[in-house]
């Protein structure tokens, strides 16, 4: 059996190039991306978080009282497509709440016990937050500083999975209004 010079580094270089081809992503979005797939599963994503919202607020205003001071929500791109704008978004809201007066200066227990409460899977817990599940939808619960805040408690809920949407449509899913999540009985705007 005889080797011919130079075969091997070849067969390396050819294994080298499926091994960059198999961990490079394929592009996401683009114009194989069916439009009215991606609206309908990102408007999905947002009627989750706003159920998700709406029990963990109420679960949270129960522990530490307050009211909701703001609320914001939209889509964040995932994945940049650097410079032509994002391939995937996901919905994020943010709500911040006031405390009750004379409430503690720390809240963070009383955080965990609203999460505990609200009955969704506590996945982590930390100095001055907590962090939840529910389904695809994450949420972080957690005691804000007192300097230069509009509230006392902040949560933040994500939305998973990233979704792709069509090459096209990036800059509309930057730019989408949204008033962030329902709570109560508020209808969408």
């Amino acid at each position: 059996m005889s080797r011919r010079p130079g075969r091997p580094a070849l067969a390396l270089a050819g294994s080298a190039v499926l091994l960059v081809t198999a961990c490079t992503p394929p592009f996401l979005g683009g114009d194989d991306v069916d439009p009215d797939e991606a609206e309908t599963a990102l408007l999905a994503q947002r009627d989750d978080v706003a159920g998700t919202a709406a029990d963990l607020v109420a679960a949270t205003q129960e522990a530490v009282g307050g009211e909701v001071v703001e609320k914001q929500g939209g889509w964040e791109g995932c994945t940049s497509i650097f410079p032509e704008g994002y391939a995937d978004f996901q919905y994020v809201a943010n709500v911040q709440l006031t405390a009750r007066p004379g409430a503690p200066e720390r809240l963070v227990d009383r955080l965990r016990a609203a999460a505990e409460a609200s009955g969704l899977e506590v996945t982590g817990s930390g100095d001055d937050d907590v962090l939840v599940r529910d389904g695809d939808v994450s949420a972080r619960l957690w005691d804000l500083p007192r300097v230069n805040t509009q509230g006392d408690v902040a949560i933040q809920l994500v939305a998973d999975p990233c979704v792709d949407v069509p090459e096209d449509d990036w800059r509309d899913w930057m730019r989408r209004e949204d008033p962030g999540p329902v709570l109560g009985d508020q209808p969408h705007e």
